[in-house]
């Protein structure tokens, strides 16, 4: 059976494309449709896209615009489907928060460099609540119990950690050249 990959040079470059590209189209989903299970849905829904339309896409384009337009169009039918069950932004909506996702998609990537770099440089109590809040998804509650605080403390610390994060971030993005 010939591969789905077609216009690559092989198969391991468009799924390494495809692997990279996860976090973005996992936001960029989530700006859409505001529910964390419906969006690792729709990014399933779409990588299975992308693996099928793999021949239409040219290397050296823009692999995230083009990843973006499938995930819109997944989107759009998962709210099809959906449309009966709540209450949901109309098309025109969704459009519009698409286009300024995408809009602001080219500075992603420095942006998360910023933001790994100004984790890296917080203090390692601050770090670490930062980690387990975040990345591992631990509660607020949970995390004080673990570290022997009372739940107000440990939002404190939640607290000054994202503000020394905003203005690090900040102080990154005013040096960056525009």
């Amino acid at each position: 059976m010939a591969s789905p990959v077609k216009n690559t040079e092989s198969p391991t470059q468009f799924a390494d494309l495809m692997a990279d590209h996860q976090p973005r189209l996992s936001a960029y989903i989530r700006s859409l449709v505001l529910d964390e299970h419906a969006t690792k849905d729709i990014l399933q829904e779409t990588n299975v896209t992308l693996l099928k339309k793999s021949r239409d896409f040219t290397p050296g384009t823009n692999f995230t615009a083009w990843s973006f337009r499938i995930a819109y169009f997944e989107v759009l039918t998962w709210r099809r489907k959906k449309g009966r069950d709540k209450i949901h932004f109309d098309d025109e909506i969704v459009e519009s928060l698409a286009g300024a996702v995408e809009d602001v998609a080219p500075n992603y990537d420095s942006r998360l460099d910023a933001l790994q770099t100004c984790i890296d440089e917080l203090p390692d109590r601050q770090r670490d609540i930062v980690t387990r809040r975040y990345l591992n998804s631990e509660s607020v509650q949970d995390i004080a119990s673990d570290l022997g605080f009372k739940a107000n403390a440990a939002s404190q610390l939640l607290f000054r950690a994202r503000a020394n994060l905003l203005k690090c971030i900040n102080r990154i993005s005013a040096s960056s050249p525009s």
